[in-house]
C-alpha cells in the first residue's frame, strides 16, 4: 500500500456543464464512501468569473481522490467508477496517477477487464490475478 493522488475527470455526452457539475458531485459522493479515500476533492480551477460567491472556481468534471490504496481498495475504486458511469450515463472516466491513465468508457466488458486490469498491475506492482 502507497499513498496516491488519483485524478478524475468525468466526461458526459452532451457537454452540457450543469449536468457535468451534478455528475462530479454525485461520483465526489459515492468515492467519499471509500474507506481508503482519504480525501476527494474538487480541484480550483483558477479566478472565478466576475459577480461570483467566491474568489476561486472549480474546475468542472475534475475530482482529486487522496489515500493510501492497496490493490484491492483500487479495485474497488475502479469498479466504483465503471459501475457508475453505466447507472450515470456518462461518456467517460479518466483516472490518472502520474503519468499512467485508466480510461473507463463504453468499450466491450472484456476489453475494458483486461484494461483495468493492466493499470492497476501497474499502480501495484504485483501480479496480475487470474
Amino acid at each position: 500500500m502507497r499513498p496516491m493522488q488519483i485524478a478524475v475527470a468525468v466526461e458526459t455526452t452532451d457537454g452540457d456543464a450543469e449536468e457535468l457539475d451534478t455528475l462530479t458531485r454525485e461520483l465526489r459522493e459515492e468515492l467519499l464512501l471509500l474507506d481508503a479515500a482519504e480525501s476527494v476533492a474538487r480541484p480550483e480551477g483558477g479566478a472565478a468569473p466576475a459577480g461570483a460567491k467566491s474568489g476561486t472556481a472549480t474546475t468542472l468534471g475534475a475530482l482529486l481522490v487522496t489515500g493510501v490504496f492497496s490493490r484491492a481498495a483500487l479495485n474497488t475504486m475502479v469498479s466504483l467508477v465503471s459501475e457508475w458511469r453505466q447507472r450515470a450515463q456518462a461518456r467517460r472516466v479518466e483516472l490518472t496517477e502520474g503519468d499512467d491513465s485508466l480510461i473507463v468508457e463504453g468499450v466491450s466488458g472484456r476489453d475494458q477487464k483486461a484494461l483495468i486490469e493492466a493499470w492497476l498491475q501497474r499502480r501495484s506492482g504485483s501480479d496480475p490475478q487470474p
